[in-house]
């Protein structure tokens, strides 16, 4: 199959994976590049939801994500020392039950496993410089990193998978759509000694005002930590370690960043033959543990749309969904994180209230992906109900 027969993905991340991976399976044979030369080792995303296992179970991925992760079965919101909301997702999936921890890293691996086993190929090291529309596809200038060799290739569709600052979103012009947070949040991926309980992601208001997320990292990761328990440490104030009562930090950070928060929508998810997913179409605050099951469910949607010969009803299928999850989001993390007295009175008193209420579904069906339905003629097969795997947890 010549290069002007085959899609190409440009982004070798959990989306443009997860897309080569759906897409391979369907005789497609996609063309995937990369620009970094090896896999992050860090981690972004630290969960995989219901929605996204249903979606991988068929390649395979889904059963060994269940081997290397651990279910996460809720949340818990903790103020002085106590725990004032309990969330718990029992009942929110027949068959998963619970938001899946793993890293991103590790997902990545899962995935580019598959793709590779399928048949495929990751070509890292190549950047694309250039794209534009032209009669029945897409033309793209691409240039291996090591030598400067530049190629120019014509392509049927063109799925940029390519982050957040997407170069073939600037070069067609599309308005990437939003806001962003004051300030900065911080992370730090540290074994700690503590008494939370693991199976739960915990969000902690700090007495000298703040929040702290704190939530095992399931993965590839445990292997650099002697097999203690690693924890992601988040936070909206600098040093969010400094902050943290709950639990004490064992050993020095294996890894810290900061970053500023945005809740951004691409205006269009296709210009002519080109498609948006993932993070080159939506970003949003880690808080909704959404962004990557998001764009992993774009892949899903493109790669089956592809197969069934109706990629025009991209952008009409994805957008009002991606702008709902993320509009969802930014309210959840505004009432989570934000100093205005309207959300820091929310936090105090509403919150608990809501959480007694069938408002809670909502917020479990929003986090667990569970929110919107696929399109009909798209849906996977029914599955046989199977036993929930039993998942060794880790020592703390």
């Amino acid at each position: 199959m010549s290069s002007a027969e085959r899609p190409l993905i440009v982004g070798a991340g959990p989306v443009g994976l997860a897309a080569a991976l759906f897409l391979q399976r369907e005789g497609f044979k996609p063309r995937i590049v990369e620009t970094k030369t090896e896999a992050a080792p860090q981690s972004k995303a630290l969960a995989v939801n219901p929605r996204t296992l249903d979606l991988l179970e068929s390649t395979g991925v889904t059963a060994r994500m269940l081997e290397l992760g651990s279910p996460v079965r809720g949340m818990q919101f903790h103020r002085n020392g106590k725990v004032v909301i309990g969330l718990k997702l029992n009942g929110i999936h027949p068959k998963y039950p619970f938001m899946l921890g793993l890293s991103q890293a590790t997902t990545e691996r899962l995935l580019a496993q598959a793709f590779i086993a399928a048949g495929g190929e990751i070509e890292r090291g190549i950047e694309m410089t250039s794209c534009s529309n032209v009669d029945g596809g897409a033309n793209v200038e691409l240039r291996r990193i090591a030598d400067n060799a530049t190629e120019s290739i014509a392509t049927p569709q063109l799925l940029a998978a390519d982050g957040a600052r997407s170069l073939a979103r600037h070069q067609l012009n599309v308005d990437f759509e939003g806001s962003t947070f004051p300030g900065e949040w911080y992370l730090a991926d540290v074994t700690l000694k503590t008494s939370l309980p693991p199976e739960f992601a915990h969000i902690i208001y700090c007495r000298n005002g703040g929040f702290l997320f704190v939530m095992p990292v399931y993965g590839d990761e445990q292997a650099h930590t002697n097999g203690q328990l690693l924890w992601r440490v988040l936070g909206n104030r600098p040093n969010p370690l400094a902050m943290l009562e709950e639990a004490e930090p064992t050993a020095a950070p294996v890894w810290e960043s900061s970053f500023h928060v945005s809740h951004r929508v691409n205006a269009k998810l296709s210009v002519g033959n080109v498609y948006f997913a993932g993070d080159a179409a939506h970003i949003h605050s880690p808080m909704g543990a959404r962004g990557m099951n998001l764009g992993v469910e774009d892949a899903w949607v493109f790669a089956n749309l592809l197969r069934i010969g109706q990629l025009g009803r991209y952008h009409d299928l994805r957008h009002p969904v991606d702008v709902k999850v993320v509009k969802e989001v930014e309210f959840f993390s505004k009432l989570v994180a934000s100093d205005a007295a309207p959300f820091r009175f929310a936090r105090r008193y509403v919150m608990p209230i809501v959480a007694r209420t069938p408002l809670k579904s909502r917020i479990k069906q929003t986090v667990t992906g569970l929110d919107h339905s696929l399109p009909a003629d798209l849906e996977p097969p029914e599955h046989e109900p199977s036993r929930e795997p039993g998942v060794k947890q880790l020592a703390l």
